[in-house]
């Protein structure tokens, strides 16, 4: 075989090689499953889509199953913020604050101002985590006899919300202080 021929082979190769590299980054990943593709084909620019997958999936969240997606993105953005009674910007900010925000901006509904306000606007799920949904609210009683936190329910017994401690974060109902302190799940009808 010349030389000539050989280069050419090869350069022929490298160039069929970059051609479908080039389709499937413009696809942005190959998946069969309909909603992961209309997750990245939606995905915000001003966010890294390796970053967000890297930390919904150490926080154990199958993006394939949210239904909405945008409200994940939010929480990826706000995700240690740090907490401030009363707070409501990226500087601080509470519980009940930060579920208000995320349920204006996701939901369109403007919620009251603190966790048990909150929870008069809600229809309170028998069964709790059995039958919580994507969205749903999760209301605890920390201090003494009265709701004094909020979450927003994700999937899987995740919930996020802004804790005294950590900020904005992704909690587990497992984790032994939210079953003790556990009050009700509740829907926005």
């Amino acid at each position: 075989m010349s030389y000539f021929f050989r280069v050419s082979r090869f350069l022929f190769f490298c160039l069929g090689c970059l051609v479908y590299s080039a389709n499937v980054s413009a696809q942005d990943s190959i998946v069969s499953d309909q909603s992961l593709i209309v997750y990245r084909a939606n995905f915000p620019a001003d966010l890294d889509s390796m970053k967000v997958d890297s930390f919904f999936k150490k926080h154990a969240i199958d993006f394939s199953a949210c239904n909405k997606p945008e409200m994940y993105y939010e929480i990826y953005r706000w995700y240690k913020t740090c907490y401030r009674y009363g707070g409501d910007s990226n500087k601080g900010i509470d519980c009940s604050h930060f579920v208000n925000m995320l349920y204006e901006k996701i939901y369109g509904h403007r919620l009251n101002s603190s966790s048990g306000s909150i929870f008069t606007q809600c229809k309170a799920l028998k069964k709790g985590f059995e039958e919580a949904e994507e969205g749903d609210l999760v209301f605890f009683r920390i201090k003494k006899k009265r709701i004094s936190h909020v979450a927003i329910y994700l999937q899987n017994g995740k919930f996020a919300h802004a804790t005294t401690q950590a900020g904005v974060i992704i909690s587990d109902f497992n984790e032994p202080y939210y079953k003790r302190h556990f009050y009700k799940v509740g829907r926005i009808d």
